[in-house]
């Protein structure tokens, strides 16, 4: 009787301690759960930088939650970037995982729901999200907003196979407020830290800075400004077609060296030949019928006035006849003088038609030459004789090349890229044999002194009042 009475007392005991037992689990669970978020949240404000948080985030939140995967995200403007992945040093942005994770964030951003800690199914996804789901998900995710101020910085996403408990996304939702507030000091770390560091050094230097600034806009500077040029002939002959027909044959190359006398080029002869031939015939015939128009007055008095006729006739067909001739000896062009031959290709002039006076080519003197400058308008500010220029080549563009301006044209023209221009002419103050005619670069004239701030607002100022008429 004794035994089976502390039997029951024991079973009775047992029965009382365990229902405690399991209450104090329970609280010391609670207590372990706090204190891990405690230690979260003091740890993450102590992160260094952006890529140190991140990994943070990403791995040391399972020591709250457990999750398969976190990935953190970021929101850039409309488009959101990931910025670390669970596990992983430096996230591959490119992958098809992350990339179908980014247009998930974009989409859920979207909603009115963006706001708060939610767990996702791909049910709440439209149904071109969905194919990725079973892929890369399985059962749930678990949406999480960084939010800071009002603004949604970015977020964590959490996958697993298990349901979330409501506990669970407590905890997180709590957490996520000092992730948030840390990852905001991260951001804009760079701005306080230039504030704090400033101090009274920063509010002294101000004015200093500025002072020196305006001190440099007044200084004065010598004004320049720069223009396409090229090295041309100086005084050159200018080689023209003598007569209107088609170039049929060019017996020279472009840069060749020629001689005086020497041929350039010839005209198709065909239509002045046949002129020629066509001339040569009709004054046999105009002789003719002077010399039987002579025999005739020896018989017939009245025939003596046809006489007169038939030498007019022979004296007109004898000039067309010479006129011919001439034309057709002008077939063959020929140098007038010795020197190189300046034109762009043989075959832009091969059975082109010309006419009387156009241009084909130069010929000049290699060891003559002088800088042709092409000056815009706008740049039109100083080209005065004398002044100073200084051309850098494109084949050479650490070498300089002293000269002068000499000539400048009245009024502006058209060049071969559409736009106006006044033409300068510049001799070279040292010229040098390696100057070559052709060659092109870039001329900087240089003009009067004046102060910098008109050399740096000149342009933009006077864009200003073409713009606004002030």
């Amino acid at each position: 009787m004794r035994e089976e009475k502390v039997i029951r007392s024991y079973n009775s005991e047992r029965c009382v301690m365990e229902p405690n037992e399991e209450k104090n689990n329970a609280l010391k669970q609670q207590l372990a759960g706090l204190g891990t978020l405690l230690q979260l949240e003091k740890q993450c404000r102590h992160a260094k930088n952006k890529a140190e948080f991140g990994f943070f985030v990403v791995n040391d939140t399972l020591r709250l939650l457990q999750y398969h995967q976190a990935v953190l995200w970021q929101k850039k403007g409309r488009s959101v970037k990931t910025v670390a992945v669970s596990g992983v040093d430096l996230p591959n942005s490119d992958s098809p995982y992350l990339q179908w994770l980014q247009r998930v964030c974009k989409y859920l951003l979207s909603r009115e729901e963006a706001l708060k800690t939610q767990v996702i199914t791909s049910e709440q996804l439209p149904p071109a999200l969905q194919e990725g789901w079973e892929e890369w998900m399985g059962s749930q995710g678990l949406w999480c907003p960084l939010i800071a101020d009002g603004n949604i910085l970015g977020g964590l996403w959490l996958k697993r196979d298990k349901e979330w408990l409501s506990l669970e996304t407590a905890l997180l939702d709590q957490l996520a407020d000092a992730y948030a507030h840390a990852w905001q000091s991260l951001l804009y770390r760079p701005f306080r830290r230039n504030r704090q560091q400033n101090g009274v050094i920063g509010r002294l230097l101000r004015p200093a800075l500025l002072a020196a600034v305006l001190i440099g806009l007044a200084m004065p500077v010598e004004f320049s400004v720069l223009a396409p040029a090229r090295i041309v002939p100086l005084d050159p002959l200018v080689i023209s077609a003598p007569l209107r027909g088609v170039i049929k044959k060019f017996h020279v190359q472009p840069n060749q060296q020629v001689k005086t006398e020497q041929l350039l080029f010839e005209l198709d002869d065909t239509e002045l030949r046949n002129r020629y031939q066509v001339a040569k015939k009709a004054l046999a015939v105009a002789q003719a019928q002077y010399q039987r128009a002579a025999q005739k007055s020896l018989s017939e008095r009245d025939s003596i006035i046809d006489i007169d006729v038939s030498r007019a006739r022979v004296a007109i067909k004898k000039a067309e006849l010479e006129y011919a001739a001439e034309d057709l000896s002008r077939v063959e062009v020929r140098s007038e003088r010795d020197g190189i031959v300046v034109f762009a290709d043989v075959n832009d002039w091969l059975g082109k038609p010309v006419v009387i006076g156009e241009k084909v080519l130069l010929v000049a003197d290699p060891g003559s030459r002088e800088l042709e400058i092409q000056v815009p308008l706008d740049n039109a500010v100083n080209l005065e004789a004398g002044a100073k220029v200084r051309m850098f080549l494109h084949v050479d563009p650490a070498r300089d090349i002293r000269a002068t301006i000499r000539q400048t044209s009245y009024e502006a023209k058209e060049t071969p890229q559409g736009t106006l221009a006044y033409i300068v002419k510049a001799a070279f103050v040292n010229e040098s044999r390696q100057l070559r005619i052709g060659m092109q670069g870039t001329a900087k004239i240089y003009g009067k002194e004046t102060r910098l701030y008109y050399y740096l607002l000149r342009r933009p100022w006077a864009a200003l009042r073409r713009t606004l008429g002030i």
